[in-house]
């Protein structure tokens, strides 16, 4: 488990968006996407944060072949692509 702890502005989004993004082609499975929770606060912050793990996943699949994969397969079972608030992952 890895928290990411921060006040507002001082870049959380693009600290989580990248850590997944590192664990995710870290991983030796093709499903990691499925096993990996990102949480935060706000639904802007969650909708922000799938966006930027989407649109880094595409640049890096340029020159990445695996970031490319990584991205059809998480689009592709998009429900799996766990990214949620705080109250949602409580509840």
């Amino acid at each position: 488990m890895k928290i990411l702890k921060a006040s507002a502005g001082s870049g959380k989004t693009y600290s989580l968006s990248h850590t997944y993004i590192d664990l995710l082609l870290g991983s030796k499975n093709a499903d990691a996407y499925r096993h990996i929770l990102a949480v935060t606060f706000t639904n802007k912050a969650t909708d922000e944060m799938k966006r930027r793990i989407l649109k880094d996943l595409k640049a890096r699949s340029a020159s990445d072949p695996d970031s490319g994969k990584a991205l059809v397969r998480m689009l592709h079972d998009y429900s799996a692509f766990a990214v949620s608030t705080i109250d949602r992952f409580f509840q």
